[in-house]
């Protein structure tokens, strides 16, 4: 019966120490999973990116636009009578999937305002399994981006939604159908790796502090250990 303890007891420590050392020792660099929600009168919804996604720059790097192909893993879009949502993967094409575009101000191109920062929501015709695109912009004001077209891991609390269900640029952009003010935020989803690691930290004390309680138990008692 003490062989057999012993055993499990060594067992379960040696257990913990793999999966701490499995979630912490390895991977060190991850890609972070980010989630834009916006909420307002007759618009709600979410956005999940991946900041690792490949960064296009279709006119050229000293043009302020950047695509980020493929980056969305999940978007839920209800904005002036459009419902919309979609998860990757379903779709057998990845540039079927939704795409994140940031893009600075284009001096009056194709409709956008010459002033301002815009952070897009784009889910192709494909992905809709429609003729048009929909294009869900969310706007800043001009200098909110830094002069950066970075994928955005933070935006102010308020932005000017406008909803172009009809995008199929460059034959044509359509009119947006919807307008309104919406809360905006972005959060970090925490990762799994982090989880795990916090309970495998916790599994090690658990076990240690159970060994020590044991051993002291034997030692009292006077049986062998």
């Amino acid at each position: 019966m003490t062989l057999l303890n012993k055993l499990s007891i060594s067992s379960a420590i040696s257990v913990a120490v793999f999966l701490v050392l499995g979630t912490v020792g390895t991977n060190p660099a991850q890609a972070a999973l980010f989630k834009f929600t916006f909420e307002g009168e007759g618009a709600n919804g979410y956005f999940i990116y991946d900041d690792s996604a490949n960064k296009i720059e279709p006119l050229g790097a000293n043009f302020p636009l950047a695509e980020y192909d493929g980056s969305v893993e999940k978007y839920s879009v209800n904005a002036g009578g459009i419902l919309a949502q979609g998860i990757k993967g379903l779709q057998q094409d990845i540039h079927d999937e939704a795409r994140n575009i940031v893009y600075l101000g284009r001096a009056g191109n194709l409709g956008y305002d010459d002033t301002v920062d815009d952070f897009i929501l784009y889910v192709p015709p494909a992905a809709r399994g429609q003729q048009y695109g929909l294009s869900i912009r969310f706007t800043y004001p001009e200098g909110t981006f830094s002069d950066s077209v970075a994928l955005r891991t933070g935006v102010p609390d308020t932005a000017r939604l406008r909803v172009y269900p009809y995008w199929d640029f460059p034959n044509t952009t359509g009119d947006y159908t919807f307008e309104g003010t919406v809360k905006t935020k972005i959060e970090k989803i925490p990762e799994p790796e982090s989880v795990s690691a916090l309970l495998g930290v916790s599994a090690w004390f658990l076990f240690r502090r159970q060994r020590r309680q044991l051993l002291s138990a034997r030692i009292n008692s006077s049986e062998p250990i």
